[in-house]
């Protein structure tokens, strides 16, 4: 059974943590040779004693099922958290500190993590690999809280949208033609994974999560997975891997397919 994240809670392992970043290791590793970075895209305050004191709505703790024998930490924004730019310049600062403890560091970035650590890579001094998922690389209307209740109709679609959808700096970043996103630094990698994700058509759903997507895509014009236009996902990259699924399902496929590179 999932366990979701509780104020009051302490979180264990916290590694590194700034006014933008809170990064907690998962798993120690059974081995040297790979470290998996993961964002998941999630926010919350910790205090000194490492306690939950506010997180995002439904928060669950991340579990992601990555072999034994590499480290994998996870990483996340607080609230108070500048924006991205601050926040790829502290992850790189902890890489750059990591990276001489394993061969191969993949740094993971599902959704607006992907464009951080995106413009992560480009200040981090060892060779990474580095694979995005359902990302926005030309923003997306989801985070723009004006042009969504233009398009919303419904007062119960807007109070459910209000409730769900942050309004945080970091989430101001991937509105389309932001100022992070028109000033994003060429990313640096050994190589670049492109993970897109969309719905085609209601018989693609596999799940509840897939559906109530779907319909919010429809709803909203997105034409992607629900949260990000597919043709916003695509970037310049080494190699590009299409799923057919939700952006609330991406990052859990896409661990699977990360793990086998």
């Amino acid at each position: 059974m999932k366990k979701f994240v509780l104020n009051n809670e302490i979180m264990d392992e916290i590694v590194y943590k700034t006014e933008n970043v809170v990064i907690q290791k998962i798993q120690e590793g059974k081995n040297r040779k790979r470290c998996y970075i993961i964002g998941n895209g999630h926010s919350l305050n910790i205090d000194a004693n490492n306690m939950v004191t506010n997180h995002d709505p439904g928060m669950q703790e991340f579990e992601p099922k990555i072999s034994k024998d590499s480290a994998v930490y996870a990483f996340y924004f607080t609230f108070e958290c500048s924006g991205l730019e601050e926040s790829s310049k502290e992850i790189a600062d902890f890489v750059n500190n990591l990276s001489k403890n394993y061969e191969q560091i993949f740094l993971v970035g599902h959704s607006k993590c992907g464009l951080c650590l995106y413009n992560a890579s480009h200040y981090c001094k060892k060779e990474i690999t580095l694979v995005t998922i359902s990302t926005p690389f030309d923003g997306t209307i989801i985070a723009d809280k004006k042009t969504v209740e233009k398009r919303l109709k419904s007062r119960i679609l807007k109070k459910i949208y209000n409730v769900i959808f942050s309004d945080h700096n970091v989430d101001k970043d991937i509105i389309p033609n932001s100022q992070f996103i028109q000033n994003m630094q060429n990313a640096t990698y050994k190589e670049h994974i492109n993970i897109t994700s969309s719905l085609k058509n209601v018989f693609s759903c596999k799940d509840i999560m897939d559906l109530l997507l779907f319909i919010w895509d429809k709803t909203m014009r997105i034409n992607g997975d629900g949260l990000v236009p597919l043709n916003s996902q695509k970037t310049d990259s080494t190699r590009t891997i299409n799923m057919i699924c939700s952006h609330a399902n991406s990052l859990r496929k896409g661990l699977k397919i990360v793990e086998k590179l």
